[in-house]
């Protein structure tokens, strides 16, 4: 490879890098529908039975509708598991999420009230959303900084 090869492919990989960052964008629906599959999950777990069953399931089948749909319209799918700046911002998620967990699972077995559970789910939802709106700045941030 000589020299104009060689910056052939670093500009390459730079437009590569602008693209992907013009693709971190993320629509508010985009948020707010990460936001519900994450808190309806966490619900699930406090309901129990057939219906915690049900709602994971249309939980499951929503990630992928998402998942789906982000690959038909950016070409790409970018979930949380990454190396780089982002990760901070999953872990955090990660760890949240695991708390509301564990309290939504004491809830249910405590017999806690349908408003306890839906406030835990609700929590779950609205952190969920802010992670969602961190995590694309960061990723646009990191993207940008790259190209």
């Amino acid at each position: 490879m000589n020299r104009v090869e060689a910056k052939a492919a670093l500009d390459a990989i730079d437009g590569a890098h602008s693209k992907l960052a013009e693709v971190g964008f993320c629509p508010p629906w985009r948020h707010a529908a990460f936001g519900l599959i994450l808190g309806g999950l966490v619900l699930a777990l406090g309901l129990g039975g057939t219906s915690q069953i049900t709602l994971t399931v249309v939980a499951m089948a929503a990630l992928a509708a998402v998942a789906i749909d982000d690959r038909r319209r950016y070409g790409v799918f970018i979930n949380g598991y990454r190396r780089g700046p982002t990760l901070k911002v999953t872990l955090a998620l990660l760890a949240v999420t695991i708390v509301l967990c564990m309290a939504q699972i004491h809830a249910r077995e405590e017999g806690m009230t349908l408003a306890t559970k839906l406030g835990l789910a609700a929590a779950e939802a609205i952190i969920a959303i802010a992670a969602s709106v961190q995590f694309a700045r960061v990723l646009r941030a990191e993207l940008t900084a790259r190209a």
